[in-house]
């Protein structure tokens, strides 16, 4: 990476200084010696949505390493994980922690918000007693039924 001075920002070397920063990161000396990085915009959302997600993680398995029952106090930014039996738990965990790596990775909060997004709303349809016990019951034999594969019309 590259370090720039503050006086470039002033002069022929700015384009460069800002294509470098929307290709990966530019630095920036300033004259006191701290430096500063830019990044685009959508790289930051990424890894601050990933540094997020993966701390409310890591809170979330320590609570459930020491309880099966946890209360959504307990599961914070992840409360709605409450609606899921472990199973189900474990798999959203897995899918969540792969989106964070997707996230980091790829530099785009899409797939992380798109999981996150998923299992929300898949906890709200658990939240409903009637449509738990649809989605729960297990599927018997008698209440299936053969049908015919759909025919041609004769109205052309």
């Amino acid at each position: 990476m590259m370090m720039f001075q503050v006086s470039d920002l002033a002069g022929a070397r700015r384009r460069e200084f800002l294509d470098e920063a929307k290709q990966d990161s530019a630095s920036l000396r300033d004259t006191d010696g701290s430096v500063l990085v830019m990044l685009a915009a959508r790289r930051v959302a990424a890894l601050r949505e990933a540094a997020s997600v993966a701390t409310l993680l890591f809170a979330v398995e320590a609570v459930l390493a020491r309880t099966d029952k946890p209360t959504p106090v307990e599961l914070g930014g992840l409360a709605w994980l409450v609606e899921f039996d472990t199973d189900d738990r474990v798999e959203a965990l897995s899918e969540i922690r792969n989106a964070v790596a997707l996230t980091v990775a790829s530099e785009d909060p899409a797939p992380l918000r798109e999981v996150l997004q998923a299992w929300a709303t898949t906890a709200s349809v658990m939240r409903d007693p009637a449509r738990r016990a649809i989605h729960t019951a297990s599927a018997d034999e008698l209440e299936f039924a053969e049908v015919d594969a759909p025919r041609q019309s004769d109205d052309g």
